[in-house]
């Protein structure tokens, strides 16, 4: 796995896309939810001797059970063969481009709307007709040291946005995460399988990890990395356009990597059944933005004291998951065309909205709708 880290603002690793090789046991999940406890004391009921005229009864028809293990000829143990099916492309690329937008479209009305909130003049004339008060003193006095929830009450309101931003993000990763250990079912749904042609799991493959180890430094990154970058000369401090590019580039990379496994498999035909997820390819596109945002910033390897600024260091991540996405490495498995298509995005990103060509644009129209009224 890959691991990176910021010598001053942010020394720490950065996360990557690892996706679980996971296949749909649906077939094994519905024969244990229907299989009945049998006491082996019990005999079994005998049965009448069937007419020679009857037809013998049919068995039946049992979905393929697949393993984590199949063969590079497209078989698993046991020799049963893949199904054919049909993987899309044209349907997945409307669907992330068209919810990309509306999350950037619906976020950048929040923004609009607390800006003219804020300087309405009706609202800070509102703000100071209110009369002083006499400061209120409370009677009651701890008797010994703050409970847990006063701790984290008081660390959540002294935060700044962005913190709780990030600290939000890691919540919703660690209750997805956890879900999995109640709702076993709906949290495999949750995974992105090519093979399912299932549109939503492009944004819910986001939040779904593979183990403790992939959810903590993907976790660790995202506390570390997305404030740094979201109080850059591109966001501002801007919650709401950070929430959006982390969001939208998480289902874009998922697109990415859904089409770049069929088209580079390398010879595996069992390619449209293996499961993707991860936020990687969000934390990607955010470093992707830092490293345009801070190019001398020094940035290095986890356990290796050694630095490079992150103008020189983004091309190298970018190259490993270059030929990693085209030609794969028999050491590591990683959704490289996650990784790579969300740091092109976050560069490329870095330079249009530098000079306020997506987000700005979008916030003014909401302002002057919004004034409109």
């Amino acid at each position: 796995m890959f691991f990176s880290r910021c010598r001053a603002a942010l020394p720490h690793p950065l996360a990557v896309r690892s996706p679980a090789v996971r296949v749909p046991r649906w077939s094994q999940i519905r024969q244990l939810q229907t299989r009945r406890s049998q006491n082996p004391s019990q005999q079994p009921p005998k049965t009448l001797p069937q007419r020679a005229s009857q037809p013998p009864p049919r068995q039946p028809a049992t979905e393929p059970q697949y393993t984590t293990n199949p063969n590079e000829d497209g078989q698993f143990p046991g020799g049963q063969e893949l199904p054919n099916v049909k993987v899309r492309f044209l349907v997945p690329t409307i669907w992330a481009i068209t919810v990309s937008m509306g999350i950037y479209i619906s976020l950048a009305y929040f923004t609009a709307k607390d800006e003219l909130e804020s300087k309405s003049s009706y609202h800070l004339f509102q703000g100071n007709s209110k009369p002083a008060r006499a400061p209120s003193y409370s009677t009651y006095a701890p008797n010994g040291p703050p409970t847990p929830t006063e701790i984290v009450t008081r660390a959540w309101r002294d935060a700044d946005p962005m913190a709780k931003l990030s600290w939000g993000l890691i919540g919703v990763n660690g209750a997805v995460h956890l879900s999995g250990l109640v709702a076993q079912r709906a949290w495999q749904h949750l995974w992105h399988i090519p093979a399912t042609n299932r549109n939503y799991t492009l944004f819910t493959s986001t939040f779904v990890h593979a183990g403790p180890m992939h959810l903590g430094v993907n976790l660790y990154a995202l506390y570390n990395f997305l404030p740094a970058t979201g109080y850059s000369g591109l966001f501002r401090g801007d919650t709401n356009h950070m929430l959006s590019f982390f969001l939208s580039t998480g289902v874009l990379s998922g697109l990415a990597q859904h089409c770049a496994g069929m088209i580079f498999k390398q010879g595996r035909a069992y390619a449209p059944f293996i499961s993707s997820g991860g936020a990687s390819g969000a934390l990607f596109a955010v470093f992707g933005a830092f490293c345009m945002e801070y190019p001398t910033q020094g940035v290095g390897i986890i356990l290796i004291p050694w630095y490079m600024e992150a103008q020189y260091f983004l091309p190298i991540v970018m190259a490993f998951d270059l030929v990693g996405m085209v030609r794969g490495y028999s050491f590591v498995n990683f959704g490289h065309a996650a990784h790579l298509s969300g740091a092109c995005i976050g560069a490329a990103y870095s330079y249009l909205d530098g000079r306020n060509k997506v987000w700005r644009p979008l916030v003014d129209f909401w302002k002057r709708r919004l004034q409109q009224r």
